[in-house]
């Protein structure tokens, strides 16, 4: 009996080593899966999340790359829903990259696509405030993106046909009627028209053969009149050039002229100058001559007794 009570407590003591390596293997394994995703949040607003649920698949390029992990609808914003993703670490999230709902036709379920832009960028790891994790933006499917197109192009139609309808009214149409009458009668009034068309034309061109004649006289006229003004403008360059050098050497004459009649000036008034001396001296000779002469005896005998002066002897 003991023995077996011994067997017993010896295999529960194993069975229980056994469970606790099996929860630490567990244990370990979901650490290591949990350091080897990342999460990201996506706020939904335009699309249905019909068939979403937790543990659906997130996806990019058609390859199941992660899950949903929770959702919750935002309070006082009831057409909100944030959803949070988690995501293999290796999968290249990019800034830009966009959240899109995906439903499968038959069974309803939906999936999260992730579009990537279409050209290379940096990763997804900038948090903004009051966030746990990167934020994910809402794309636009192509469905939806086809939808908005033709209802687009309804509304395009419409406004076609309601513009076509316009057209087509009765005053429209009473309207077309009178210009194409008008049209009609203009037409014929053009027809019988043609013959005076038809001379004015012939006129007109006879008339530009006459004009294009004169205009060749023209031509020739006004080239031989530039060239004789070209020639005049040479003789007048010419002439002026002579007078110019004619009225040069006037000048110069004329300068020598007047030096030769300032020098003959100064010249003649010191010989009249001279002259005027010469007379002065002849006439003061002329005048004591003439006192002389009128008392001769004080020429011949000299003066008299009287008009000796103190000291003087008459001879």
């Amino acid at each position: 009996m003991e023995s077996e009570a011994r067997y017993v407590r010896v295999g529960l003591l194993t069975l229980a080593l056994i469970a606790l390596l099996a929860a630490g293997l567990y244990w370990l394994a979901g650490n290591a899966n949990d350091l080897a995703m990342k999460r990201f949040v996506v706020y939904f607003q335009k699309q249905s999340l019909e068939g979403l649920q937790i543990n659906s698949n997130v996806r990019m390029q058609g390859v199941n790359v992660g899950k949903v992990i929770d959702y919750a609808i935002i309070g006082g914003e009831a057409r909100k829903v944030r959803v949070l993703l988690q995501v293999d670490a290796r999968t290249p999230v990019l800034e830009g990259t966009k959240a899109i709902i995906a439903r499968h036709l038959v069974t309803g379920l939906a999936a999260v696509d992730l579009e990537n832009p279409p050209q290379n960028g940096l990763a997804l790891t900038r948090v903004e405030a009051g966030e746990k994790y990167p934020i994910i933006p809402e794309g636009v499917p192509q469905l939806t993106r086809v939808a908005d197109t033709l209802e687009e192009l309804g509304v395009a139609s419409r406004e076609a046909l309601s513009r076509f309808n316009r057209l087509l009214s009765d005053s429209n149409q009473r309207a077309l009627s009178t210009t194409l009458s008008n049209l009609d009668g203009a037409s014929g009034e053009i027809k019988r028209a043609m013959p005076a068309l038809s001379a004015a034309l012939i006129s007109t061109r006879r008339a530009a053969d006459q004009v294009d004649g004169l205009g060749g006289e023209a031509r020739l006229a006004l080239q031989d009149t530039r060239q004789r003004l070209d020639r005049l403008a040479g003789e007048t360059t010419d002439t002026l050039a002579q007078a110019r050098h004619s009225l040069a050497k006037l000048d110069r004459d004329m300068a020598d002229l007047a030096s030769q009649m300032k020098l003959t000036t100064d010249l003649s008034g010191q010989e009249i100058q001279s002259t005027a001396q010469s007379l002065r001296l002849a006439g003061d000779a002329l005048q004591d001559t003439g006192r002389a002469l009128a008392n001769p005896a004080r020429v011949l005998y000299g003066p008299s007794k009287a008009s000796l002066g103190p000291g003087e002897e008459s001879k």
